[in-house]
């Protein structure tokens, strides 16, 4: 008889713990698919592939990210991202760019990098705004606006990113376009992670838009050089 109710109760606890792990999943579903309706009815349209389809008189707001995978590998997203930016520049759509990332430590500075890069490709160094407290992509949107000023954003990433990034900037009645940097190939496991982190990604943004959240960082304005 003890065997029967150590067995019964064994198998009560696992219905139950099914049952609150299909709920936690069910829950999970439901947050990913709100945070996708919401950055495609926010971004739809709004994000081209070339910088002819973009407004002109803009501000370019480019997003930062590391420039090596790890030592001595590059990082693709971050080459690619620096020809996008340098060609908005070039096509005369954007009065200057503003580069904003994180500037964790001494040895880790990506406006700065973003900065060489894009001097390297023929961008005017007085024409790029080094924004160093843009930790993460809310706060870099919001900080364009409040910090300096621009009304207007053409915002440079990779697709998904920069979907995200307008949703964020229109959610906040800034007006935002985005520029899709070119597409390139990855492996099918690096793929994955892109798009798991870009998942996660968007539910944060729910919570940021659900808390208001102020960026951990903000000053005062900084004009831009136009």
């Amino acid at each position: 008889m003890d065997a029967l109710r150590k067995r019964s109760r064994l198998r009560t606890w696992l219905r139950r713990l099914a049952l609150t792990g299909g709920c936690a999943v069910a829950a999970l579903l439901v947050l990913i698919g709100v945070a996708e309706l919401w950055t495609w009815g926010l971004s739809g349209g709004k994000c081209h592939d070339t910088p002819a389809a973009c407004r002109a008189d803009s501000v370019g707001l480019v997003l930062g990210c590391s420039k090596y995978i790890r030592r001595g590998y590059r990082n693709y997203f971050y080459i690619k991202r620096m020809e996008a930016a340098a060609e908005l520049w070039k096509s005369g759509r954007v009065r200057c760019l503003i580069v904003s990332g994180d500037n964790r430590a001494m040895n880790y500075n990506e406006p700065r990098d973003m900065r060489n890069s894009l001097i390297s490709l023929g961008v005017p160094a007085d024409r790029i705004v080094c924004d160093f407290a843009g930790i993460c992509t809310y706060d870099s949107v919001v900080r364009a606006n409040r910090i300096f000023g621009a009304d207007h954003l053409i915002i440079v990433s990779q697709e998904s990113h920069a979907e995200r990034a307008v949703a964020i900037a229109r959610h906040l009645g800034i007006d935002a376009e985005g520029l899709n940097a070119r597409r390139f190939d990855i492996t099918r496991r690096a793929r994955l992670r892109a798009w798991l982190r870009e998942r996660a990604a968007r539910v944060a943004m729910l919570y940021d838009f659900l808390t208001n959240r102020t960026p951990r960082h903000l000053g005062k304005p900084e004009p831009l050089p136009y």
